[in-house]
């Protein structure tokens, strides 16, 4: 359970630090730490849903949480700091981790990294979780980018896709860490689903001779979530970079997204199609159905609400295989941070999905 945050001086943050320590030494508390954990978030934006991230993270790893909050409404510029421990386990098995929390608004933001860098545990990975447009912010991250392990980026902060993809590009190019995103790694599940199914040359031929794609997501209302379409996006992204299919045109079509591509042969239609299941989070696919001109093939993968099991159903002129169940791998909606920071490979994957979606000007289907 956290501590209450106390505000201290910023002179104070190691004294203070080793008092919250004090206090705890010798009731069965173990001091710990796996990683450094810093998470760059806006003021308001999403405050709950990070906390409850940060709570996940440590009560399976242990780590030192650096928490930055900045504020672009204030009308004074600020900084302020506090320290608080959270204590995870129970009876002799009680980990101690801390928590330094950071506020800021105005020109006081250039003096973050210089708080930051003194106060990351040495010799330890430093993973930066940066939930802010990174076309918008040009103060802390590149002064921050040098120490990082890792950058994982969370497209849902981000306020147009293009103009995230282009930026997450041109960073890609110039950071010597690897990257992350946290909506890319919530799809892994899917793409490895999808893989599974296209692995021979004769599937993979039907999937390339697509006609139509319909690609059905949670569009549940939420505060914490403001672009349910993004993980479909990126999924259709993913198929159309791999498969070598020119984007065309994007445009709002009866409340869907629908996009045109075309090949030598044909022209492929995707649409985005939003459905409300409040069982699942916001964003989340709920099915993927495929139509290929090639032998009339039909695909479909749909969710099951109720767990994380995909129903599969295959036919065409000839032929209706018998559905099967397969399970999503990868680990449940919500831990998409510890996927990152754990399990994460490296993937052209990403970059190619990343050029397409740089093409496709999202707005314009608003």
């Amino acid at each position: 359970m956290a501590a209450e945050q106390k505000e201290i001086q910023l002179a104070n943050i190691d004294e203070e630090l080793a008092a919250l320590w004090e206090k705890e030494h010798g009731q069965n508390k173990t001091r710990a730490c796996l990683f450094n954990l810093v998470i760059y978030t806006q003021k308001a934006h999403r405050d709950q849903f990070y906390k409850e991230l940060i709570k996940s993270v440590i009560s399976k790893f242990p780590s030192r949480v650096i928490w930055i909050t900045s504020d672009d409404t204030a009308e004074e510029d600020y900084l302020r700091t506090s320290v608080a421990s959270e204590t995870i386990g129970e009876g002799s098995q009680q980990i101690f981790c801390e928590i330094i929390h950071i506020e800021v608004a105005g020109k006081l933001s250039e003096r973050v990294p210089y708080i930051i860098l003194p106060q990351i545990v040495p010799d330890l990975p430093v993973y930066l979780l940066w939930t802010q447009d990174p076309a918008t912010e040009n103060t802390i991250l590149p002064s921050l980018e040098p120490f990082a392990d890792r950058i994982i980026f969370d497209s849902e902060a981000s306020v147009d896709l293009q103009e995230f993809s282009h930026s997450v590009l041109s960073l890609i190019n110039r950071f010597h860490c690897e990257v992350g995103d946290l909506n890319w790694t919530a799809l892994s599940g899917w793409r490895k689903t999808v893989s599974s199914v296209f692995d021979t040359p004769e599937m993979l031929g039907y999937l390339s001779q697509s006609r139509l794609i319909q690609i059905t997501y949670n569009k549940v209302g939420s505060n914490h979530f403001q672009h349910c379409e993004f993980e479909a996006a990126y999924i259709q992204g993913w198929l159309a970079a791999q498969l070598g299919w020119k984007f065309k045109k994007i445009e709002k079509s009866e409340g869907n997204h629908r996009l045109t591509y075309s090949t030598p042969a044909q022209e492929i239609t995707i649409l985005l199609i939003p459905q409300e299941l409040p069982s699942l989070p916001p964003g989340a696919l709920l099915a993927l159905e495929i139509e290929s001109t090639a032998n009339k093939a039909h695909f479909v993968f749909q969710r099951k609400p109720e767990s994380r099991q995909i129903f599969v159903q295959y036919s065409d002129q000839n032929r209706c295989d018998l559905p099967f169940y397969t399970s999503l791998p990868g680990m449940a909606e919500g831990q998409e941070i510890i996927e990152e920071i754990f399990y994460h490979h490296p993937c052209a994957h990403y970059r190619n999905a990343l050029e397409l979606l740089a093409t496709i000007p999202w707005k314009e289907a608003l």
